[in-house]
């Protein structure tokens, strides 16, 4: 889109770091941190995605006390999760001075499988992720922040993000967004707790029904929201 080579490209990086670190150098008394995104990361050669960074780094002058960000966006999606983790593996494997930086992700859901990048590239090695409350964004949505936290927490990680009152965040997004939850939602969605297959159903009317009435109060709970 800018009619350049790579030198070109290259240059214009360098220099809107060099702008940035000049203006955050004039503002000693702020603590400054330091994000550059190669955009359109997935569809660059990634030996100049590492070239561009390292260049962008050398201006920033990051360090393992003070590491700079840098996060690599599948601005578009563009091939499998496991393709995008691999991609993402590569770079930690060749970037410069890996300690004095943060390696982020910025996944899009144009394949629907925003998530699941997200989750092997840290896999692969990246440090930090970014999404956006029940996968909103442009065209089909960026990653889901909730459903890539909640999968974390199912598997016993702490993802450091407090979802305790899922039911007043999605209201609250309802409102600001004036777009629906999807019902089907994998931990939001107003379906989540209702089975309509009726084998489905009756294997749930037949456990509960062996439970402790007395068990802490858990069949009633589980009476509740069951669908039969």
């Amino acid at each position: 889109m800018f009619g350049l080579d790579r030198q070109g490209i290259l240059d214009i990086a360098v220099t809107g770091a060099r702008l940035v670190k000049e203006a955050a150098d004039a503002r000693p008394d702020t603590e400054w941190v330091f994000e550059y995104s190669p955009e359109s990361f997935t569809g660059t050669e990634l030996d100049f995605a590492v070239s561009v960074c390292d260049a962008v780094n050398e201006v920033l002058a990051p360090t393992p006390e003070h590491p700079a960000i840098i996060n690599l966006p599948a601005t578009v999606e563009m091939s499998t999760p496991n393709i995008y983790a691999d991609q993402i593996e590569w770079f930690c494997d060749h970037v410069k001075n890996r300690d004095a930086l943060i390696i982020s992700l910025h996944t899009h859901n144009d394949r629907g499988c925003a998530v699941a990048a997200a989750e092997l590239g840290v896999m692969a090695g990246a440090d930090r992720v970014e999404g956006t409350l029940l996968g909103n964004g442009e065209r089909t949505g960026n990653m889901d922040i909730m459903t890539m936290a909640m999968n974390l927490y199912s598997q016993g990680v702490d993802p450091k993000l407090d979802f305790t009152h899922m039911d007043e965040i999605c209201t609250v997004a309802r409102e600001c967004t004036q777009l629906p939850v999807h019902p089907r939602h994998p931990y939001a969605g107003e379906l989540v707790f209702t089975a309509f297959s009726g084998s489905h159903q009756d294997a749930i009317h037949k456990c509960l029904s062996k439970r402790d009435d007395n068990a802490a109060g858990t069949l009633r709970i589980c009476q509740s929201i069951q669908r039969i």
